[in-house]
């Protein structure tokens, strides 16, 4: 399971854009971008907020 893959679903069952997901987690547009781009990973910190806000198995967001 790719984290980006399993992100970008989620974002698009619940019907969150990809500038309302930065904002949730407290992210800007440019960052949220390339973590969903795959150009770089989101920290431990940012992930737990993705799992929180997205309600992802945080074992799928930290690679578990």
């Amino acid at each position: 399971v790719v984290l980006i893959d399993v992100i970008k679903l989620r974002l698009y069952e619940m019907g969150i854009t990809q500038s309302k997901l930065a904002e949730m987690i407290g992210l800007s547009n440019a960052r949220v971008r390339e973590i969903l781009n795959g150009k770089s990973e989101p920290s431990l910190k940012i992930g737990r907020e993705i799992s929180k806000k997205l309600t992802i198995d945080p074992a799928i967001v930290l690679g578990v």
